[in-house]
């Protein structure tokens, strides 16, 4: 394990035999929720939903599903009432509820009002009474953690057995309960003096917390960059029972993730396309439903049969992708579209491939059978935003679909908006203002483009561009006469002493050389032997889309 932090981040990277396979972050100004437990009031009841919105004092209310809603355990006849939103919850009630999703996008935090608080071992759930014990936990070894789980608990609670209890004896088990029972008894104290929503309970740092539920014996080391972090983690380990002393603080020049190539993963996780070692490739799309993946053979080429082919390819795609899962937390619904298989037994093979790599990942995930379709479809318990909505946003430009409109697209636009702006004023000329790509194809070779939108709108028009706009951008920057336009529309006047680079050979006269200033072309009079050397020149005669200036010593 690899634990970098500073006053704005912590970053924790898992690593199995040296391959990056879980990160995760904390950031200071989006920070989770997930663990947090808060006085909330009951907002919005929605029938129609059987859910409630509810006040916790965060950015967005939480959303509340009648399932999540437990029994008033001070209520006997609570489990006659009918299970039903707005029966249970009334408006302005206060309730005490734990969150188990954080908020996504537009979306509030999830939350229950089955509180439960976990500990190393064991998972104090106060508003059940049964024992529940780890579905990674069998045979004979459940059943003893679960008699010694029925003899250390009593009647007014119930007790989860984490994984973590194998390596636990009975001393830790009862001494960990202590503590739950502990903290249990704080948060209903100060519960019982918050009479409006508010935080009553904050979760672990990211560090304890993943100390608390994913470390286990099967660590060899853990890798930090601060002294006060090996204080911190050595603290909390010896609290639990713990005796671990391969923590180690990193030195040397270089960054501890650095030191390990995880930039570089976390670099690749952010990527559309995962290259698989035989040359083939995954594609992982993200949309609002769903992700998909599909699979594909890409540079692979084989000796074998296209079937042998296709079948190693998804093999290999089966191990990557789970392991992508991991790495980048993806959550929610998945559709994945391997090469299609026309063996039944291949498919098979696929499949329990598939099904045998997920067994290293600790989230929920549920697989249904290849559909008829080819494609196999999953859920996978989705409680963050995961590597790419933490690290990245929505693209300003395509909005996040992952496409904007061509340069040709926008010339089309532009001059459609062109004709209705001739058509709707009276104005007879108009000075417009473009991205300089998209005025240089408005104005067309030798400005031929420009003069044919001029005949037939008759209007006279003049284009300058600018590099700094956005290619969708339109500005009427004047209108008017058409005397009007042409002085408002010439960037400078005959007799103006110039700095410019020669850029390339006039096309039409190869002694001359041309510079452009915001998209105007400047003729170079015998500039052609001076390219890509800046010239101190004088402006001749200005034109419309042009002007012609002559080299000064």
């Amino acid at each position: 394990m690899l634990v970098s932090s500073d006053k704005n981040e912590t970053r924790i990277a898992i690593l199995e035999s040296k391959k990056v396979t879980q990160l995760f972050f904390d950031r200071k100004n989006k920070k989770s929720l997930v663990g947090n437990i808060y006085m909330g009031r009951v907002k919005n009841i929605l029938p129609g939903l059987d859910a409630a919105f509810v006040d916790i004092e965060e950015d967005k209310n939480a959303f509340l599903y009648i399932n999540e809603v437990g029994p008033d355990m001070d209520d006997e006849n609570a489990a006659e009432i009918p299970k039903k939103i707005q029966y249970v919850l009334k408006p302005n009630q206060i309730v005490l509820v734990q969150v188990t999703k954080d908020p996504m996008k537009t979306k509030g935090a999830r939350i229950t009002t089955y509180i439960s608080i976990p500990g190393r071992y064991l998972v104090l759930a106060p508003f059940n009474k049964g024992i529940g014990i780890s579905r990674k936990v069998y045979g004979e070894e459940r059943e003893n953690l679960k008699k010694i789980a029925a003899e250390i608990k009593s009647e007014d609670y119930g007790l989860i057995v984490r994984t973590a209890a194998r390596e636990a004896d009975k001393n830790k088990l009862k001494k960990d309960l202590k503590q739950l029972l502990k903290k249990w008894n704080f948060i209903k104290k100060k519960a019982s003096a918050l009479n409006k929503p508010g935080i009553v309970f904050n979760e672990y740092s990211v560090i304890l917390k993943l100390m608390r539920d994913v470390f286990s014996e099967e660590f060899s080391t853990i890798h930090v960059d601060k002294k006060v972090l090996k204080r911190e983690i050595g603290r909390y380990l010896y609290s639990v029972g713990i005796k671990f002393n391969n923590i180690i603080v990193h030195h040397g020049k270089e960054d501890l993730f650095e030191a390990f190539n995880v930039n570089e993963v976390i670099e690749g996780a952010l990527e559309r396309k995962v290259w698989l070692k035989s040359g083939g490739f995954i594609v992982i799309d993200h949309g609002e439903a769903m992700t998909t993946i599909d699979v594909n053979t890409g540079k692979y080429t084989s000796n074998k049969s296209s079937s042998q082919t296709i079948l190693r390819t998804n093999l290999e795609a089966a191990e990557t992708i789970t392991n992508q899962l991991r790495l980048r937390d993806i959550g929610g619904i998945i559709v994945i579209d391997f090469i299609d298989m026309a063996s039944e037994k291949d498919r098979k093979k696929v499949y329990s491939r598939f099904l045998q790599c997920l067994e290293n990942d600790r989230t929920k995930t549920e697989i249904l059978q290849f559909s008829k379709l080819g494609l196999l479809e999953m859920t996978r318990k989705n409680v963050s935003d995961g590597i790419l909505d933490t690290m990245c946003k929505i693209c300003p430009c395509c909005g996040g679909s992952g496409h904007i409109k061509s340069e040709e697209t926008i010339r089309l636009e532009t001059e459609r908006k062109i004709r209705r702006l001739a058509r709707e004023s009276k104005s007879k000329g108009f000075l417009i203002k473009l991205n300089t790509n998209i005025a240089a194809l408005v104005i067309g070779t030798d400005g031929r483009n420009l003069k044919h939108l001029e005949n037939i709108t008759k209007k006279y028009i003049n284009i300058q561009g600018d590099s700094k706009l956005p290619v969708d951008t339109f500005i009427i920057s004047a209108e008017g006469s058409i005397a009007e336009i042409k002085e408002a529309s010439k960037p400078f006047k005959t007799g103006d002493i110039l700095d410019l680079l020669a850029e390339e050979q006039y096309f039409h006269n190869k002694n001359d050389a041309i510079s452009r200033v915001d998209g105007y072309i400047v003729q170079i009079i015998d500039g052609g032997k001076y390219i890509g050397q800046r010239l101190r020149v004088e402006i001749k005669s200005v034109s419309k889309t042009s002007a012609v200036a002559e080299i000064r010593n």
